[in-house]
């Protein structure tokens, strides 16, 4: 599998796979479409054997200088436990740093089995907010750098 920074022809299977990964809470088509304006060297996406698409990442910097953010990354289902979302996220953090962030935030739900990973690459709690996306949503706020 190989991981490349996502071009125009992969938002629909970026979007198809926010959906599965997210339900409720993914992010709509039209967010990706502008994220590839906005921060295109942050939206990377890993191709399976089969040219596929296998999972993705999305980063963005922040409001404060220096700040960034992972706000999204996503594996199929028939591609976890491979490695994937770590050479994602090691490769997201390396495009954000190379832009200048000192430090980068993410949430995820406490539950989430990907909490390992993050905090295996270096992340921290900041803080735990119970209602993120409402009541009965929490999430923790992890930061790195």
């Amino acid at each position: 599998m190989s991981v490349r920074t996502a071009t125009r022809g992969d938002l629909a299977a970026i979007d198809a796979l926010e959906r599965a990964a997210f339900g409720s809470h993914c992010y709509p088509d039209f967010f990706f479409r502008q994220a590839l304006d906005l921060w295109p060297a942050y939206l990377l996406v890993a191709e399976g054997e089969e040219g596929e698409l296998a999972g993705y990442c999305l980063g963005g910097t922040g409001a404060a200088p220096g700040e960034g953010w992972i706000l999204s990354l996503a594996v199929a289902g028939s591609c976890r436990g491979r490695g994937l979302g770590k050479a994602l996220l090691q490769q997201a953090l390396a495009a954000l740093e190379a832009g200048g962030c000192r430090s980068v935030r993410l949430t995820v739900a406490p539950d989430n089995p990907a909490l390992g990973l993050y905090l295996a690459l270096g992340f921290v709690e900041e803080r735990r907010d119970e209602a993120y996306f409402g009541p009965g949503e929490p999430r923790l706020v992890l930061r790195r750098g």
